[in-house]
């Protein structure tokens, strides 16, 4: 594992990223054009395998799955065109017909099966209780889960659950090329910078006006900018909100801004101090002025989060949550009450037992979190928390909290990254939970659980509702923000529409002006 930076404060984490903003923009800037029709920049590294990060296969519109996802964010048949629940156990999986693998291979029952298999026996589906997956005839796939399981279509739709060709697989279970049926076709990789795709003629939905298109890594943010401004990309992704006044200011230049289920947190580790106590963690909760934050440093594109869910964005969020937590008297009282005074003689940071409540927070330079870090350093001084700030590479960071101790980190996430609330199992269930917290709570289990099982989604809603309610109690991470992307096109590039859970990029309808 790679050593995390030293800790930053304020100025220097700011000269940091300035400097590596300058150097980036020298490095980059001289690469030659490319021929694509669509460039694209982002700062994530794509990969072939889509059981190893292959959001941006899925994105590019190279590999599909048997279900989809909407623009309203809930399941939509994909290579499946329908499926039924026979019984509690057994789903069953009506494949598309005409459908053909980039390679020529059809698409049928056993392709789809052996392809399924190997996303089942994944250590991304590990919490996914898949016991059989069957071929009924040519066109029929049947699974069955160990358990009740009602979002089972949802976690098909993930991109580990893509549908490859057979013959993408090596026999060490390996990846080399990703051939799978979407509207292009993989074409050229270079690992950590560039994906390559062409448009696939013999696709069988309709044919995209772009024939070729190449996603660019591009770290930094100035960066990404300073290639669209400059005609070297058609379009630039997850652009900083301190951006946006000044691309719409810009001739030539798109700007599109719509929320998407993500949100941006803090997470503590409640299992080691001072976040063992919940007194602790409801403080910094209270002690945050999430207004301040989006008004201040997100240009007020984005709103304060109430819980994991936006209510602007599905009725699986709870209404019922208390909407503006920010109470700094509340929270002294409440790290009185766990024993951290406050020396009227010091510096203003809290004490017990001879210690100062000092706080490390870990984050990575994406989403504008160094900067929303920086507010949250002068919010906790005000209660007597010292925070202070190390800014890494994102592997790193989680690496650093799933392996030691730590005292929080600052991160974001997709909350319908695949689209059901049952998401809320990966944040706070205690034996399956990704996020790092060590969270238990019994009752959150138990709703969680039942949940997972239900037909009824009145039923799943009130559990989920429920689960909201305890975990902002428990406060094992609290909320910030939730979020809206900042892409920003060329004024050339029409039809694009923005997906709600950042599935693909909508490349098959899109068009360029000179096309």
């Amino acid at each position: 594992m790679n050593e995390p930076n030293p800790t930053m404060n304020r100025r220097t984490a700011l000269q940091t990223t300035l400097g590596a903003a300058t150097l980036a923009v020298a490095g980059c800037l001289s690469n030659d054009p490319d021929d694509a029709d669509v460039r694209i920049g982002g700062p994530w590294k794509p990969t072939r395998d889509p059981l190893d990060g292959g959001s941006q296969l899925r994105r590019l519109g190279i590999t599909e799955a048997l279900v989809g996802v909407d623009y309203e964010a809930t399941p939509t048949p994909e290579l499946a065109t329908e499926w039924d629940r026979l019984g509690k156990h057994r789903w069953e999986f009506t494949l598309r017909a005409g459908v053909t693998f980039h390679d020529g291979e059809p698409l049928d029952a056993a392709a789809a099966v052996e392809s399924l298999r190997r996303t089942a026996d994944a250590t991304a589906f590990a919490d996914v209780p898949i016991d059989t997956i069957e071929t009924v005839d040519e066109s029929t796939v049947a699974i069955e889960t160990e358990t009740p399981f009602t979002p089972l279509p949802a976690h098909l739709s993930r991109n580990e659950a893509v549908l490859l060709s057979p013959g993408a697989v090596d026999g060490d279970g390996s990846v080399t090329e990703p051939v799978s049926t979407g509207p292009f076709v993989f074409d050229r990789f270079q690992p950590g910078s560039e994906l390559r795709a062409v448009r696939n003629d013999d696709y069988y939905g309709e044919r995209s006006a772009i024939e070729t298109v190449r996603y660019e890594v591009v770290d930094d943010d100035q960066t990404r900018r300073m290639k669209l401004e400059s005609g070297e990309l058609e379009m630039a992704r997850i652009l900083p909100h301190e951006m946006v006044s000044g691309l719409e200011a810009t001739d030539g230049i798109d700007v599109y801004t719509p929320e998407i289920p993500r949100i941006r947190f803090l997470a503590f580790d409640t299992q080691s101090e001072p976040f063992d106590d919940d007194r602790v963690r409801r403080a910094v909760d209270h002690a945050i002025d999430r207004t301040a934050i989006t008004e201040g440093i997100l240009n007020g594109i984005d709103d304060p989060a109430v819980g994991p869910f936006s209510p602007e964005l599905t009725d699986w969020a709870n209404p019922d949550l208390e909407t503006d937590r920010y109470d700094p008297a509340r929270a002294r009282s409440l790290l009185a009450e766990a024993d951290w005074t406050v020396d009227g003689g010091g510096d203003g940071v809290r004490t017990r037992d001879g210690d100062d409540l000092v706080v490390d927070v870990l984050t990575f330079d994406a989403r504008s979190l160094p900067l929303i870090a920086e507010v949250l350093q002068d919010q906790l001084a005000t209660v007597g928390i010292s925070l202070d700030v190390t800014v890494m590479e994102y592997s790193t960071m989680i690496d650093r909290v799933s392996q030691d101790s730590f005292d929080s980190y600052l991160t974001s996430w997709g909350t319908l990254w695949y689209p059901d609330p049952d998401r809320l199992s990966d944040m706070f269930h205690s034996e399956t939970a990704s996020l790092h917290h060590g969270y238990e709570n019994e009752r959150v289990d138990t709703l969680l659980e039942e949940a997972r099982t239900l037909d009824d989604r009145h039923a799943r809603r009130d559990r989920y509702h429920d689960v909201q309610s305890l975990v902002l109690e428990d406060a094992p991470i609290t909320v910030l923000t939730n979020y809206s992307n900042v892409v920003a096109t060329t004024s050339g590039v029409s039809g694009y529409e923005p997906h709600p859970t950042e599935l693909r990029y909508g490349l098959d309808s899109m068009t360029l002006e000179d096309s």
